[in-house]
């Protein structure tokens, strides 16, 4: 099924957002969007007002609309909130799981490593977003889900911007591994502390050696 056009123009500049091909602080116009798509300004009013409710544009009136900024500080409260949310939803899924949710985690996996070797890092961080918003719906947490999905964008949206992150996109892949293992084994303890680490590893900085040495 194709997508609705003010789908498609949602979606196109969320991920130019989340790529970082909009930067912070960028000034985006309805007019300028919708040239530049090939649309009226009404569908582009409509996905901005939709990123709006994502966290990734502010829209203050007169002073028009800009990409949100990137805060180290607020990046860093982001990241606790996603971390306390679904290691706290992790007993919780170990408990629930059944083989239907292990399917559905495989595949998801195994889709992970198709977008790693085609190098499309955007359909990567689509399949890792799904994969650990599959893993919390198992909690029952429901009313969580929405928070935990916008904290996952923007801990992204963070990493892409990090300038020094090198990770390999079959590894990032990879790291969803873990997860799968404490799930098969029904280890609540085990999937929070491994969720856990999965988590305060999500930026690998790479540290010259030069420096790291000195």
């Amino acid at each position: 099924m194709s997508m609705r056009p003010r789908d498609a123009i949602y979606a196109s500049v969320k991920r130019r957002i989340v790529l970082n091909e909009l930067r912070p602080g960028m000034v985006l116009t309805e007019l300028a969007l919708a040239s530049e798509l090939g649309c009226s300004q009404g569908p582009v009013r409509e996905a901005l007002m939709r990123l709006q409710e994502d966290g990734l544009v502010l829209r203050s009136g007169h002073k028009g609309t800009s990409v949100t900024p990137l805060d180290p500080e607020e990046a860093e409260e982001i990241l606790a909130v996603r971390r306390r949310i679904e290691v706290r939803g992790a007993l919780r899924a170990a408990r629930a799981v059944d083989q239907a949710a292990f399917r559905r985690l495989a595949e998801l996996r195994t889709q992970m490593d198709s977008a790693a070797e085609a190098g499309d890092e955007y359909a990567l961080i689509a399949l890792d977003t799904e994969f650990h918003l599959e893993i919390f719906r198992l909690s029952g947490l429901r009313a969580l889900e929405q928070i935990l999905t916008r904290c996952i964008l923007h801990s992204h949206r963070q990493k892409l911007w990090e300038p020094r992150h090198r990770r390999p996109l079959l590894e990032t892949a990879a790291r969803h591994d873990r997860l799968l293992e404490k799930l098969v084994e029904h280890d609540g303890p085990g999937l929070a502390q491994a969720l856990g680490a999965h988590i305060d590893t999500i930026v690998e900085v790479e540290i010259d050696a030069a420096r790291a040495a000195s």
